[in-house]
């Protein structure tokens, strides 16, 4: 076996002896008199890389590159992150409305579909314990036109938000509208009128992504005249529930701000607080709401929903849907 050469001499001081080299501490077979200025080990000119300061040796570059932090967006996403959620948000409702349309045999006509029926946010039906509606009735449609409307404004709101707030944010913001208009369809709205559609959660994203851009500074004249023309239309219009959009519209501003407004130091505390605080609130106001309509058994048949109170003796009937 043949043995590595001898170390190559360093040069000592002028007046001493020529000092033996140290190891390359990658290369053993390799003398050099050079060390990382950073660590201090020995290294050869091949496993050194210049820095801001000297040079840097291949274990300090590859711990430089294991604590470079990404860049980050006001939000704390991860820059260039491509949209998903949204596009899977589109694709639920694609397939709920398919499977609503193919139970009802009709694209336009869905009240006699189960889906319709047993998801569909009812308040008194909500009240008796079927809480489900409260999410379900976002990924509904009464059809065609209801659901064309509804999916292109959340691709033309929903992809630069999830670019913004990155996946995990967007999503909270989008479930936490439609809980928010679900909420407000509770208090303000009819008892036996069915409410379904992604409204309340699309005015939540128009919320959020216009404190986003007040935030940021973007020009927010473009964005204010699409949500006065929405505003306008859904009190101008009969069967537009008022209640939804504005519940959303509210709950998405607040979360909004929260995802986009604290400093970088406590940004986690305020989003996941925020978040938390709104659900909390949403559960208090159901919980107040039930107690003041009480349960019923409902029954749907030929005239729409008959409902019978759970303790009382005489009956009521509400309109078709």
């Amino acid at each position: 076996m043949s043995t590595p050469p001898p170390p190559f001499p360093a040069q000592g001081p002028p007046g001493y002896p020529p000092q033996p080299a140290a190891a390359c501490s990658w290369h053993p077979d390799r003398g050099t008199a050079l060390t990382c200025s950073r660590c201090g080990r020995p290294a050869c000119p091949e496993c050194l890389t210049p820095a801001s300061v000297g040079f840097h040796c291949r274990a300090c570059v590859a711990e430089g590159r294991g604590v470079q932090q990404a860049p980050r967006t006001v939000a704390g996403a991860r820059l260039g992150q491509k949209p998903l959620v949204s596009i899977v948000l589109i694709g639920i409702n694609l397939v709920a409305f398919l499977l609503t349309a193919v139970q009802a045999g009709s694209a336009t006509d869905l009240s006699d579909s189960a889906a319709y029926q047993h998801g569909s946010l009812l308040p008194i039906e909500v009240a008796s314990g079927e809480y489900w509606r409260l999410l379900t009735a976002g990924f509904l449609h009464a059809g065609l036109i209801h659901l064309a409307t509804n999916m292109i404004s959340l691709y033309i709101l929903g992809i630069p938000l999830e670019r913004i707030l990155g996946r995990g944010r967007f999503l909270l913001i989008y479930l936490l509208s439609l809980l928010g208009g679900s909420v407000s369809v509770m208090l303000f709205s009819g008892l036996f009128t069915p409410t379904i559609g992604a409204s309340g959660a699309i005015y939540g994203l128009m919320g959020a992504l216009l404190v986003t851009f007040k935030r940021l500074r973007y020009e927010l004249r473009p964005l204010l005249i699409v949500l006065a023309l929405n505003v306008y239309v859904t009190f101008q219009f009969p069967g537009i529930s008022w209640q939804g959009h504005l519940g959303g519209l509210l709950v998405g501003a607040i979360v909004g701000a929260s995802m986009v407004y604290p400093p970088r130091e406590s940004r986690r505390a305020w989003q996941w607080g925020t978040a938390i605080g709104v659900l909390v609130v949403c559960a208090a106001l159901i919980i107040f709401r039930n107690a003041q309509i009480g349960e019923w058994f409902c029954v749907y048949d030929v005239r729409g929903i008959s409902c019978i109170p759970a303790h009382g003796v005489t009956g009521l009937t509400g309109p078709g849907s």
